[in-house]
């Protein structure tokens, strides 16, 4: 089968990679933050690459099926999170360190390090899984393989991929990934025949998405960019804080009419395509039955780029994050061998979570949901410059996570309440232990 061997191919390639790039690390610096040596074009190619996973992109375009012109703000909400993330760079500047809890542990204790780890660690087991999900259904479709088996094949590629060359392979390979993710996209979006019965009025607000519903996905997607461990991981890759805030505004005006193509592809499909179940995706979907076969097998291969960029980043920082938790320093050879095991435990949960999972969307936001009720307050405020007993830190982060783990789990039309109550109890924690 022609699928079979452009996947086979294109996996090696991006192992062949990945092996170029182990043979090259030298010390922790390389394997964690690439050395701190990437420039504009890496560290731009890398943070879209990033956030453009299956969530942005197949998570983008299943939500407007359902809701709409409202599907526009997942990418707003992102462009939004980058740009007040561009004030602070300037405090990075002096910070050594390889990653987020290692900045917390800078503000607030030893303890609080830890806390975050375990949180984000395991938080981001749900990202991993949904980028395994989002890989799945590509190659179900490209290959012969089933869903199930199409899940472990690529669960096990991003293992071994990461495993290999760490932060190196993955800044050399995101811009690599990102051409064939614009690409693909583009492609498809000037592809799609005229359909007028697809047109649907641009309301950004409608009855299955208000003005609430945008508050919390600013709390809990919009934040992530402002103070998010992926994120932060691109921007220590950086050489300065000059390249960081030049990648960042690249970023910000390609997102922009990226945004609109997406929104636009899942309008289509919603008009094209009226019936689709929940478990089908629109834009595979669109991909199967409007685009001619080279369009779509470039959309495939874009889409796959896209969910391996987000895939190896997202398991190397849970990894990583993790491995710091018993070493507690990564800035020895030690800790690259201890991380490259965690990588194969979380990277084996995640193939876990995701055979269980059935929404792509829903597992995301779901850690990222937990993730933003703990630490994105405390996190913000200690880059700020204010400081806080440390008891009252750790119960910050503890009810804020279970607050919005708990409005997660209960659902409903009261869920959001309770989401915005966790950002605010975690708030009101921190002012009660705050330092004079």
């Amino acid at each position: 089968m022609v699928g079979n061997l452009f996947l086979n191919l294109y996996f090696l390639g991006i192992l062949a990679i990945g092996y170029n790039s182990f043979k090259k690390i030298k010390d922790s610096s390389y394997f964690f933050i690439a050395n701190r040596e990437a420039g504009v074009l890496q560290v731009t190619g890398s943070l879209l690459a990033t956030v453009l996973g299956s969530s942005a992109i197949l998570g983008n375009i299943a939500a407007t099926y359902s809701i709409g012109w409202a599907g526009i703000w997942l990418l707003f909400c992102a462009a939004f999170g980058l740009l007040t993330l561009l004030p602070l760079l300037k405090k990075f500047e002096q910070f050594k360190g390889y990653n987020l809890p290692e900045l917390l542990g800078n503000f607030y204790g030893n303890e609080v390090r830890i806390l975050s780890s375990l949180i984000i660690s395991i938080a981001w087991i749900g990202i991993v899984a949904a980028q395994i999900m989002g890989a799945a259904q590509i190659m179900e479709i490209i290959s012969d393989f089933s869903y199930i088996k199409s899940v472990i094949i690529s669960g096990i590629f991003f293992i071994i991929y990461t495993i290999l060359g760490g932060q190196l392979s993955i800044i050399k390979t995101d811009c690599f990934q990102l051409i064939f993710i614009l690409l693909g996209i583009v492609f498809c979006f000037l592809f799609l025949p005229n359909l007028e019965t697809a047109y649907v009025a641009p309301n950004l607000f409608n009855e299955k998405f208000n003005y609430m519903d945008l508050i919390i996905l600013v709390l809990t997607y919009s934040s992530t960019f402002l103070v998010g461990p992926d994120i932060y991981s691109r921007i220590f890759c950086a050489k300065d804080s000059s390249v960081a805030k030049k990648s960042i505004i690249i970023s910000i005006i390609i997102l922009i009419p990226l945004a609109f193509i997406l929104t636009k592809i899942g309008i289509f499909a919603a008009g094209a395509y009226p019936n689709l179940t929940n478990g089908q995706s629109p834009l595979l979907h669109v991909a199967a039955n409007t685009l001619p076969k080279p369009i779509s097998l470039l959309l495939y291969f874009g889409l796959l780029s896209a969910i391996i960029s987000t895939a190896d980043t997202c398991l190397l920082t849970a990894s990583s994050i993790f491995t710091e938790i018993f070493t507690k320093d990564l800035k020895t050879m030690k800790s690259i061998k201890v991380t490259r095991i965690f990588i194969s435990v979380f990277g084996i949960f995640s193939i876990l979570v995701a055979l269980k999972l059935k929404f792509i969307l829903s597992s995301l936001l779901l850690a990222l949901s937990v993730y933003s009720g703990s630490l994105i307050i405390p996190c913000f405020m200690g880059i700020l410059g204010y400081n806080f007993k440390k008891n009252y830190v750790l119960a910050a982060i503890v009810l804020g996570g279970g607050v919005a783990l708990l409005g997660k789990i209960y659902g409903g039309p009261n869920s959001n309440y309770i989401l915005i109550f966790a950002f605010v109890i975690n708030a009101l924690t921190l002012l009660l232990g705050r330092k004079k």
